[in-house]
């Protein structure tokens, strides 16, 4: 799954560190790589950590590094919730592009439901430029932390291909699997970094956000692949619950059930 959008998933499953939608703004996405976007609710979360997570949070607003592009929430008027597979044809309908789904994984994880958001490329004065669909797909198990599935339109933009090299690859038939496990570290505004801070930093897979009360740390685990001209993404924010083999299993059950 594109990187650049895995906010919209984080918010959707932990609103201890995302609030409520917000607009673009680009005033706020300029400055240093660490620049921070700015929330409702007072909370803030650095454009470090946006840019690490990988798929598509309706609600956050976000610069891609070293280009003058962005990504973003944007109002369009189809979007919605579907708690049924059946509807599938109609979502779409809607997408533009096919939606590949299974109602059970073979461990257990079951569907649960599927988000429609809008989406938008944005240039560097905050005018539209590309509009399109994305898919959220929540799976449920008993017990276990929800493992989201984001579906969107693979975009060429300027800057999407400089995410981290992936910290493992697979292979299945003629799709690549991009297995990536990344800590996150949110901190208080006046958090200064130490120097194992930036060492982690500079080693990869290390993101630092800043806005939290105190200082809570996470380990991430995601899958990305791409079908067609859709990118595919699997978001584990519990890693522990999700090993390799185990996001791959998911993957190759997803990968296994396109174009029946």
């Amino acid at each position: 799954m594109n990187r650049e959008k895995a906010f919209q998933t984080l918010a959707e499953l932990d609103d201890r560190y995302i609030a409520e939608a917000v607009r673009y703004a680009p005033g706020e996405a300029s400055g240093s790589p660490e620049r921070t976007v700015y929330m409702k609710k007072k909370r803030l979360i650095t454009l470090a950590l946006a840019a690490a997570l990988i798929l598509s949070l309706g609600m956050v607003a976000y610069a891609i590094v070293g280009t003058p592009h962005s990504q973003g929430t944007y109002l369009m008027k189809d979007t919605g919730k579907y708690t049924s597979l059946e509807d599938l044809p109609k979502a779409e309908k809607i997408t533009g592009y096919p939606i590949c789904l299974v109602d059970r994984f073979s461990n257990g994880y079951e569907f649960s439901e599927m988000f429609v958001d809008g989406n938008a490329v944005f240039d560097e004065n905050g005018n539209a430029i590309e509009e399109y669909y994305a898919v959220r797909a929540t799976y449920t198990s008993a017990g276990k932390a929800d493992i989201t599935l984001n579906l969107s339109p693979v975009l060429d933009l300027p800057g999407s291909h400089e995410a981290p090299e992936p910290t493992s690859r697979r292979v299945i038939g003629d799709t690549e699997v991009r297995i990536s496990r990344d800590h996150y570290k949110i901190v208080p505004e006046d958090y200064e970094k130490t120097e194992e801070d930036l060492a982690a930093e500079a080693a990869g897979h290390f993101y630092i956000s800043f806005g939290s009360d105190k200082t809570e740390e996470m380990d991430v685990a995601s899958a990305e692949f791409d079908l067609g001209k859709v990118n595919y993404g699997f978001l584990c924010m519990d890693a522990a619950e999700c090993s390799d083999d185990m996001l791959i299993r998911m993957a190759s059950e997803i990968i296994s059930a396109y174009g029946k």
